[in-house]
Formats: C-alpha cells, structure tokens, sequence
C-alpha cells in the first residue's frame, strides 16, 4: 500500500532516527509499502526513501539502483572521499541538481563526496544480513542524501552550508530562491 510521504516543515523530517533492532513482519511491510511508494512517485520521479520521510522513526532507507530496490538499514558511512563532486565535476553544466520528494519543487547542487563505503544490514529470507559497498559518483551522492535524512538533514541545509544557491520550479523552469 502506498504511504504518505510527508514533506517541510514536518517534524519527523528533523529527527535523528532510531536504529532498526530486530526484522519483523511490520517492519517487513512497512519496507514493501516504502519500495511500492517510492515506485509510484512520478513528480518528480524518486531514486530513494527513507524511513522519515514516511514518518517511521528508524535508520532505514531504500535507493532503487537500476530498477532494483536495495535496502538500507543502520547504515554507517565511511571512507568519504577528499574529493567531491564539483573537483570531478568542475564545470557547472555537467553537475546534476538534488530534489527531494518532502521538499517539493525545490533543487540545488549539493557538493558531496565523490565516493563513500557503507556498511548496512539488508533482509535476506527474513533475517538481516551484512552488507559493505563502495559507491561512487550519482549513485555515492544518492546515499549521502538518504543517510543524512535518517539524521534530520535536508540537502537544502547542505546547499545552505556550503553557500550554495536553491532553485525553485516555476512555470518558466528554475529559478533561485531570495534568503
């Protein structure tokens, strides 16, 4: 079933979540209904979910990764590469903009960590199982936004941060945002 993904100035998007103890048959579902929900955003479409952003309270997201849903509970990020996004990426035009499904209709460049390791737990045959990946570029960004949701950060906090510029959709396209 699909879930309502709440969206700013809701509270539980500002929360640090509490970590996931043990897989049972709710939490099994409410990862299905998370899957099924991200599947069904089409404006804009989603990549990832996190557990906050359907207000459950808990270190879980999930990022499709072409067409399959991978799913991240308590994860830990490591290794963050000295080098971000805009060192790879050093002309504006080639750099992609975050959006967000609870901060509809708003876009930035947010200058991540080029590449990052985590290590997760995953369901497998209804037990969690460990998992390590190394991720880099569009798909290292992705897991950057989802985990620093599970700690009640928005990436337009860490536009903000770093000086950056947010963009608003407008009939006409994009358009920065007065602060």
């Amino acid at each position: 079933m699909n879930m309502k993904i709440v969206t700013t100035p809701d509270p539980s998007l500002r929360r640090v979540a509490l970590p996931v103890e043990k897989l049972d048959k709710k939490l099994s579902t409410q990862i299905t209904d998370m899957i099924q929900t991200l599947r069904s955003a089409k404006d804009p479409e989603g990549v990832g979910l996190a557990a906050p952003q359907v207000g459950i309270n808990r270190r879980l997201f999930v990022i499709i990764f072409n067409g399959v849903p991978e799913i991240f509970i308590n994860p830990v990020l490591s290794n963050l590469s000295k080098a971000t996004l805009s060192n790879i990426y050093p002309k504006a035009k080639n750099r992609w903009l975050e959006g967000c499904l609870s901060v509809p209709r708003l876009w930035g460049f947010v200058d991540r960590a080029y590449s990052v390791e985590v290590d997760y737990l995953t369901p497998i045959d209804g037990k969690l199982e460990k998992r390590h990946r190394k991720l880099e570029d569009v798909d290292a960004s992705y897991v950057q936004h989802e985990n620093d949701h599970l700690d009640g950060i928005l990436f337009t906090d860490r536009i903000l941060e770093q000086g950056g510029e947010i963009l608003e959709e407008t009939p006409n396209g994009l358009s920065p945002i007065e602060m």
